[in-house]
C-alpha cells in the first residue's frame, strides 16, 4: 500500500486538510446560527421600540388634549374666583370700611 514514506505523508495531509475543512464548515455553519440569532433579536427589539414609541404618540396626544381642556377650566376657574372669592372680599372690605367710617362719626 505504501511504497514509500511520501505516500504516507501524502495520505496524512489528505486526512488533516478533510479533518480541517470539516472544521471550518462547521465553524461557519455555527457562525451564521449567532447571525440568525442576532437577526431575531434586533428585530424584537425594534418591534417592541415601534409598540412603545406608539404607545407614548397615544399619552403625547392625551396629555395634549387634557392640557388644551385644562386650560380652558384653568380659565373658568379663575374667573369664578374672582367674581365669588375676590367679589366677597370686596364686600367685606367695603363693609369693614363703612363700619369705620360709621364708628368715626
Amino acid at each position: 500500500m505504501f511504497e514509500t514514506s511520501q505516500d504516507f505523508l501524502y495520505i496524512v495531509l489528505s486526512l488533516s486538510i478533510l479533518w480541517f475543512t470539516v472544521f471550518l464548515c462547521w465553524l461557519l455553519y455555527q457562525a451564521a446560527r449567532v447571525l440568525r440569532n442576532a437577526n431575531k433579536i434586533i428585530e424584537s427589539v425594534t418591534e417592541k421600540v415601534e409598540l412603545m414609541t406608539e404607545a407614548i404618540n397615544i399619552m403625547k396626544d392625551k396629555v395634549e388634549g387634557l392640557s388644551k381642556n385644562m386650560g380652558v377650566v384653568g380659565g373658568t376657574l379663575t374667573k369664578l374666583l374672582e367674581k365669588f372669592v375676590i367679589g366677597k372680599l370686596t364686600e367685606k372690605l367695603s363693609g369693614v370700611g363703612s363700619k369705620k367710617a360709621k364708628k368715626k362719626k
